[in-house]
This record gives structure tokens, C-alpha cells and sequence, in this order.
């Protein structure tokens, strides 16, 4: 008797431990979904903010600054939730949310380098 409750034991253990595994890899795999779906919206950040030349009219570039940092900041969630399945992914989290305090033009150097990693066919900032 007391090795068939061993055996369920190991079994129950086992079958525990695999479907711990198994929802790790489908946590990672929605952090990456998560993170490239934050870096499509920096790249359409990016996008407007390049519009922007020193020619310019000033409130042109003051709206299209105004509209880039608002695209920018609305893939802030998604780069959060990333970061919550992944920590790997909490330089592009920090990034985006720096837009607050910091001009874009001193963060399209870092965001672009951090979404080529992510949109790439390994996407680990760490890597």
C-alpha cells in the first residue's frame, strides 16, 4: 500500500513539475508576443518622430513631438506586461518610460537597438 501511494506521490510530483514547465514556456512566449507588440508601436513612434526635420515649422514639430511621445507612451503597457512574464525585457519598459522625462531624440539610439533585438528571431536583450 505504501508504495502505491509513493508511486502516485512521484507520478503526481511529476505530472506537477511538467505542467509547471509547460506554462513557463507559454509565459515566456506571450512576454516575447507582448514585447513585439510594444516595439510595432515604438517603431510607429519612431516613425512620426523622423518626420521632423530642422525645417520644420515649430508647430508642426511641436505637434508631431506631441504625437510621437503619445504613440510612445501607449506601448508602455504592453512593454509592462512583457517585463511581468519576462525580466529580460525590463531595459525596453524603462526605456519607453523614460519618455516622460527625457526628450525622444535622446532615446531613439537605445529604442531602436532594443526593438531590432526583440523583432528579431532571437529576441533577448540579454542574449
Amino acid at each position: 500500500m505504501a508504495r502505491l501511494i509513493r508511486g502516485r506521490s512521484l507520478l503526481a510530483g511529476g505530472l506537477l513539475a511538467g505542467a509547471a514547465l509547460g506554462l513557463g514556456a507559454c509565459g515566456h512566449g506571450a512576454a516575447v508576443s507582448q514585447a513585439r507588440q510594444a516595439c510595432t508601436t515604438v517603431n510607429e513612434s519612431l516613425k512620426i518622430y523622423s518626420q521632423i526635420t530642422p525645417t520644420t515649422p515649430t508647430a508642426e514639430a511641436n505637434q508631431l513631438t506631441a504625437d510621437a511621445q503619445a504613440k510612445l507612451l501607449s506601448a508602455l503597457p504592453s512593454a509592462a506586461a512583457a517585463t511581468s512574464g519576462d525580466g529580460s525585457f525590463n531595459a525596453l519598459m524603462t526605456t519607453i518610460s523614460e519618455a516622460t522625462r527625457v526628450p525622444e531624440n535622446l532615446l531613439v539610439p537605445s529604442l531602436t537597438a532594443q526593438c531590432k533585438v526583440v523583432l528579431s528571431n532571437t529576441p533577448y536583450l540579454a542574449s
